[in-house]
This record gives structure tokens, C-alpha cells and sequence, in this order.
């Protein structure tokens, strides 16, 4: 935005002081790009082009930047020597993208701390300790190890106090059933070694791992449509 604001002071001073036929040379594409947009109406870059339209000969030029252009150079020294300043004394507004992007981090910041507070959703909140704008694309069984909820006994004794114990006779939490029950150790003896000393939620987002969960799941809620072969 500083160097659309010298645009601007540059078009006041050719104006106040009569100047005609004058080429004003930038080296930022993005000043000269946001001047010529058709969507961009700021209210700086507004006045800009309204100034234009009406004086024709003013003509705006890029140039590349460090290439021992005397007007460049100087204006390089000049805007470092500002830089340096501790008075502000030009306030600009902000873009769209600008607010866009400011309100999505406060969103996001106000998410992330609810979430981090929140006394739901702790064994989710193991799997996504951060939030995340990015839809997340599931199906009904990977969801309820990622949730904890539904077919799991644990869960329906937490929530409807129904005495489900898993097939071997021990509680059947997400860690027991996925990790522990000898049920289904053929299926566990397949997987990697290394995983076998991770717990569940470090281990959920893994393709391999996914698939061996949500074929237990598939069986607890469909004895026969679990495919072992995956």
C-alpha cells in the first residue's frame, strides 16, 4: 500500500504544479497491477484513477528495481530512511482480503481456544489437537473411532449404563478392542511392529491403520462385512 500511496502524491504534485506529458515510473507490480484493476476500489486507489481518467497524459511505468535508476534509487533510500521512524503519519484502510483474512484468524483463534478449553470431545481431541478450517471427509465407522462414540461398549454403558463387555470378557473401549482383545490378534499380527507400541490416536490418520480399525468396526456392527483381505 506505500508505494500506491506515492503513486497518489506523485499524481498531487504533477497536478499542483501544472506538469503535462509526464511518465511516472514504480517498481511495483502489485501498486500498478491494484491502479489498473477494474475490482480494486479502494478508496486511495479510487482517487488515483479518477485523477487519471481525467489527465490522459499521465502515464504510469514500471522499471525494475535495483538496476541504477536515479529516481528508483533515491526513492529506495527515501523509503528506507521512513521505515526507520517512529512517527506514523499515513493510516491506510484495510482491503477486503485484508478484513477477509483478519476475522478468519480471529475465528480461528476464538475456535482453537473453546476447543482447547472444552470438557467434550477429549479422545477427539487427542486425534485433532488443532483446528482446521478443512472439511474433514469420513464415513460412519472410521467416525465412531475418531469420536469414541457408537458401536463401542464403553460408550453405550457411559451413555445407556448397558452392561456391553467385548467378546473376551473385558471392557470394550476403542484401546481394548483395536489394540488389546485377543479376538483380534490374527488381524493385529499383520500390522507393523512399531505400531503396536503407539497408542490408538497416534495411529488413526495412518491408511494401514485405518483400514484395519474400521474393518473391526464394520464387523461389530456387521459380523460379515468386514473384508480381512485389505
Amino acid at each position: 500500500m506505500a508505494e500506491v500511496f506515492a503513486i497518489h502524491k506523485a499524481i498531487d504534485y504533477v497536478l499542483d504544479n501544472e506538469l503535462y506529458d509526464v511518465k511516472l515510473v514504480s517498481d511495483s507490480r502489485s501498486a500498478l497491477m491494484a491502479v489498473e484493476s477494474l475490482s480494486d476500489n479502494r478508496e486511495f486507489i479510487w482517487q488515483i484513477k479518477k485523477r487519471l481518467k481525467d489527465r490522459e497524459d499521465i502515464k504510469l511505468m514500471w522499471v525494475r528495481d535495483h538496476k541504477g535508476e536515479m529516481g528508483n534509487e533515491r526513492a529506495y533510500l527515501l523509503a528506507k530512511e521512513a521505515s526507520n521512524r517512529d512517527l506514523i503519519d499515513v493510516q491506510f484502510t484495510y482491503s477486503k482480503v485484508q478484513i477477509r483474512n483478519i476475522n478468519n484468524k480471529k475465528l480461528t483463534d476464538n475456535w482453537q481456544c473453546r476447543w482447547m478449553q472444552s470438557k467434550n470431545g477429549k479422545w477427539t481431541r487427542l486425534i485433532y489437537p488443532e483446528i482446521n478450517m478443512t472439511r474433514l471427509g469420513a464415513d460412519l465407522y472410521y467416525n465412531q473411532i475418531i469420536t469414541g462414540h457408537g458401536i463401542f461398549g464403553a460408550f453405550e454403558n457411559r451413555m445407556f449404563g448397558e452392561d456391553c463387555k467385548c467378546q473376551c470378557g473385558e471392557d470394550e473401549t476403542i484401546k481394548h478392542i483395536l489394540m488389546e482383545c485377543p479376538v483380534w490378534a490374527p488381524q493385529r499380527d499383520k500390522l507393523p511392529k512399531s505400531w503396536l507400541v503407539k497408542e490408538v490416536h497416534e495411529l488413526v490418520h495412518l491408511p494401514g491403520f485405518k483400514t484395519y480399525a474400521v474393518n473391526i468396526v464394520k464387523y461389530l456392527f456387521y459380523p460379515h462385512s468386514a473384508n480381512w483381505t485389505d
